[in-house]
């Protein structure tokens, strides 16, 4: 059953029984809004020799990169690196974690690389913070009907196509912001989740050290035109 893969997906190991990424054809426009800021031709060298070390093939090159950094607000010492050669048709968009010493760390379509070094991360979670952290754990994320998407509010990103007006305000009517409680060693979330063609109540439980387990989900409603998000 859906729900069941849903739950053991992540409450296991992190892992998904699923092949590993080897490239996202498309940035994906539901990610959270980051404040993207250019990489400076004098880092840009470098970086490329960098991310092409921890792929199959050189697909990035010097003068058909773009290359842009964001900061994240639950790490001190990392931020987000974004990579889009145009040396490919459509351009290929691939995400890595930076690391204040410029090295960089592939996301491989599990939550393993996030978990694994979020002791060097500087990983800060309080109650403004852990909402956007759990958002970026399960966007990066790859399973069978896409990604987990945690979700506060209806953009036209959700939807397929365009839904009937019933629909809309049915999705509408599901999707919250997510609510959040302080735990002993941690916290509990609240929160709305897509997955799928489905709508999620589900009961996350985030720990200090960063990591998430869905202890409990809800499915609200099926059969929906909302947009599978897939890394190709």
């Amino acid at each position: 059953m859906r729900t069941r893969m849903f739950k053991i997906g992540f409450a296991v190991s992190g892992s998904v029984a699923t092949v590993l990424i080897v490239m996202t054809l498309l940035w994906r426009d539901h990610m959270p809004q980051y404040n993207w800021v250019e990489v400076p031709d004098s880092n840009t060298e470098s970086l490329i020799g960098k991310i092409n070390a921890q792929s199959t093939f050189d697909i990035f090159s010097a003068g058909r990169t773009h290359l842009q950094v964001a900061e994240l607000p639950f790490y001190k010492n990392f931020k987000l690196l974004q990579a889009t050669t145009f040396t490919t048709i459509p351009p290929v968009t691939m995400q890595y974690l930076l690391t204040a010493e410029g090295e960089v760390i592939k996301m491989d379509g599990t939550r393993d690389p996030i978990f694994e070094n979020n002791p060097k991360a500087g990983l800060i979670l309080n109650e403004q913070t852990v909402v956007a952290y759990a958002t970026f754990v399960m966007d990066a994320v790859q399973s069978e009907e896409g990604t987990l998407r945690l979700v506060e509010h209806v953009d036209d990103e959700t939807f397929t196509g365009t839904p009937t007006p019933q629909q809309r305000k049915d999705v509408t009517h599901m999707i919250r912001p997510a609510k959040v409680t302080k735990t002993a060693d941690g916290f509990k979330l609240d929160v709305i989740m897509l997955y799928g063609d489905a709508v999620y109540r589900a009961d996350l439980d985030v720990k200090n050290d960063g990591f998430i387990e869905i202890v409990n989900e809800e499915k609200l409603a099926e059969g929906l035109p909302i947009r599978p998000i897939f890394l190709e």
